[in-house]
């Protein structure tokens, strides 16, 4: 396999060159010891302020045969297929497609992926290529046609970072998901200056809180105390505001707000694409001993019991949501506290501890 990076508009800015427009530095993580030596490359750049009518791009060439086509993640949350196609006007620009997250290309065996922390625009260009926007500042006015202003006269100076890993279909499948989480969610390293007097006198008077830890195929989205104005019943809450009833905006803060996301779209992967079961006492129980759990819309205004959705009617397949995964779990949460999270869903919940 042949991978070139071609960056022919960016220079590796030298030490000594104080006034610069574009740099890139290249990382070659070593990874952790349970992990691989290297399993990804990280780009970081910095581009701007650019002159005006400059686009920058980073193209990617391989040896793949993906036919110029494209998968893009147009949400963050969904891929989509992006096949090329051949345009009498703007043809360059009518095959760019947004990348909130994720973009790949790839052949019978292989895969190349890049991870975004941005959106920007993706696109194959020719055989093999994988090109990525990440910066532009045009003035394209034209005075004769009103209908027509593609004028982005941005003198920013932005930094973005881009993780490009190449693996096999079936390492990847596991793979990209997990990294693409890693990759928005980096720890920030604070410096902590505290008296050393201030330390000695604080007794210990407790164990350090146990981490809460999911299956491989689930994400923790939300871990918080809303404390909303709102009561936990959003007819109730309507009613007492009406009624000005006296302590119903009062804040809850015995309440925790939780969500979970399924990583892995179905028949993505073998092992990490099944549903995931959870017991809420089992995974919290570094928290505190849990009392109750209620299931909630996924914004966490409604109660999922009374929650009215949208029906459709499909007749082309009857059994195609349900083959693909799409088919919702068991509504609300067990008496033992169990939960079944199916790929790609979302779950939020309000966790009561004793």
């Amino acid at each position: 396999m042949m991978v070139e990076l071609q960056n022919p508009v960016f220079h590796q800015r030298e030490e000594a060159d104080e006034d610069y427009t574009y740099s890139v530095t290249t990382r070659v993580p070593q990874g952790f010891p349970r992990g691989r030596l290297c399993f990804r490359l990280e780009q970081s750049y910095s581009l701007g302020p650019l002159v005006v009518n400059t686009e920058a791009v980073l193209r990617t060439r391989t040896s793949l045969k993906n036919n110029r086509t494209l998968f893009t993640d147009d949400n963050g949350y969904q891929m989509m297929k992006r096949p090329s196609r051949t345009f009498v006007n703007n043809n360059v620009a009518r095959n760019y497609y947004p990348m909130v997250r994720t973009a790949y290309i790839e052949d019978d065996s292989s895969r190349l992926f890049l991870l975004s922390e941005r959106a920007h625009g993706a696109s194959s260009q020719r055989e093999g290529e994988l090109e990525v926007m990440l910066h532009r500042r045009l003035w394209n006015n034209q005075e004769w046609n009103l209908g027509y202003n593609l004028t982005l006269n941005d003198s920013s100076v932005v930094r973005p970072v881009l993780w490009m890993t190449l693996s096999s279909l079936t390492a990847n499948s596991s793979l990209y998901q997990r990294e693409a989480i890693e990759l928005q969610h980096r720890p920030v390293v604070m410096p902590i200056d505290r008296p050393q007097k201030a330390w000695r006198k604080e007794p210990r008077t407790r164990s350090p809180l146990r981490p809460v830890v999911l299956p491989d195929n689930l994400h923790l989205l939300t871990f918080s105390v809303p404390g909303w104005v709102y009561s936990s019943n959003h007819t109730l809450h309507l009613q007492n505001i009406e009624t000005g009833t006296p302590g119903s905006t009062q804040p809850d803060y015995d309440r925790v707000l939780l969500r979970i996301m399924h990583l892995y779209e179905k028949g993505e992967d073998p092992v990490l694409s099944q549903p995931a079961t959870i017991n809420m006492k089992e995974v919290l129980r570094g928290m505190g001993e849990v009392g109750a759990v209620e299931e909630r819309s996924l914004t966490g205004t409604w109660d999922i019991s009374d929650l009215q959705r949208w029906k459709w009617k499909t007749s082309e397949d009857p059994g195609r949501g349900e083959r693909l995964g799409v088919k919702r779990s068991s509504i609300g949460v067990r008496g033992d506290f169990n939960v079944t999270i199916s790929p790609k869903e979302i779950r939020t919940f309000f966790i009561y501890f004793k």
